[in-house]
């Protein structure tokens, strides 16, 4: 059983923090501290629902630290979450207040939820970290977890993209065809919707673990109960030329209202139209079809994806954030892969 608090180092530690595992009535308060540390207006009804399934997922580690002065109200003032999945850590969350950084509050903090991974049973660890030099070091000396390569986000309008003449086409079991070069020399994919059948979530764990080398069905039973089905944009693409691989799974892509990815394709020359036809469901469907006019979407991209990078830049798209994907161990096949975004998620 898991102790509610945990015996922490007090060096540099002013007396008046004290450490505990976050609850549900925090969330607010835990909102507002990655609010401020972000410095930017980001929306709590785009959050709010990834923040409620990763903190009720399995193996799921929350700490806040609060200022519980002797005189007046007790408030937080950082937070870290973190959560295993097959073995693999990762830090989804990590915040402290600027006037409370330096006093040894996110390293307690980080060692909270590191210890809970090994209770957990983690072997490796990863973090989507910003290039922020203090954290950084940490995730180096405390996790383990090393620089490997750059993550990219990058925006534009989605009527920019379009297919390039080597795009096959995307046959779809419940929507018209996308407009994709049907002469391409590149064969057909049939596309379907992603639904929570213990076949699709066989699929969606094995190509998971051929790419990324882990699987995590929380996570896809959330993104699918988000966007997939009938209703949404999710889909997952076969093979459809005819041959012996006919039917084979090649890949899956999720689209919604409040979240973009992740994409992953077997083939990375794939994921440019997996891309298109996703967006180009979202289109027809009326929940979604306003949100693509109103807001530019984001597309988080590993540094190694050159088919996705090149793509989107020759589309007139531009980078507007980057980070680093750190990790105590070699980097999966990233170049297969588009993550999630907002960045609770990889």
């Amino acid at each position: 059983m898991t102790s509610p608090t945990r015996p922490v180092e007090a060096e540099r530690v002013s007396r008046s923090i004290t450490f505990r595992r976050g609850t549900p009535e925090d969330e607010p308060d835990t909102f507002e501290v990655m609010r401020r540390a972000m410095g930017s207006d980001i929306s709590w009804s785009q959050h709010v629902r990834a923040r409620r399934h990763l903190r009720s997922a399995p193996n799921s580690s929350y700490w806040v630290a609060e200022d519980t002065p002797r005189f007046g109200r007790s408030r937080i003032v950082g937070y870290a979450h973190s959560i295993v999945r097959d073995g693999v850590w990762q830090l989804t969350e990590f915040f402290v207040l600027s006037a409370y950084q330096r006093q040894g509050i996110g390293r307690t903090l980080l060692r909270c939820c590191l210890q809970d991974g090994e209770e957990a049973g983690a072997s490796s660890r990863f973090i989507l970290a910003s290039y922020h030099p203090a954290a950084d070091s940490l995730y180096i000396r405390l996790a383990g977890c090393f620089p490997r390569l750059p993550m990219l986000l990058l925006g534009g309008q989605v009527e920019s993209l379009h297919p390039h003449s080597s795009h096959g086409p995307i046959l779809d079991t419940l929507t018209p065809p996308s407009s994709l070069n049907p002469d391409s020399s590149e064969a057909p994919l049939l596309a379907e919707p992603v639904e929570a059948k213990p076949a699709t979530l066989a699929i969606l764990d094995h190509l998971d673990r051929t790419i990324l080398g882990y699987t995590r069905l929380p996570e896809h039973l959330h993104w699918i109960a988000e966007t997939g089905g009938p209703e949404g944009a999710a889909r997952l693409f076969r093979r459809a030329d005819g041959g012996t691989k006919a039917g084979e799974p090649v890949g899956y892509a999720y689209y919604g209202p409040l979240s973009t990815g992740p994409f992953l394709a077997l083939n990375p020359a794939d994921l440019p139209r997996m891309v298109l036809h996703v967006l180009h469901v979202a289109k027809l469907h009326p929940r979604m079809s306003g949100h693509l006019t109103r807001v530019e979407p984001y597309l988080a991209i590993p540094g190694c994806n050159e088919v996705m990078l090149q793509w989107l830049l020759g589309c007139g798209w531009r980078i507007v954030f980057q980070y680093l994907y750190m990790s105590s161990h070699p980097v999966p096949k990233l170049e297969h892969y588009v993550c999630h975004n907002p960045l609770h998620f990889f």
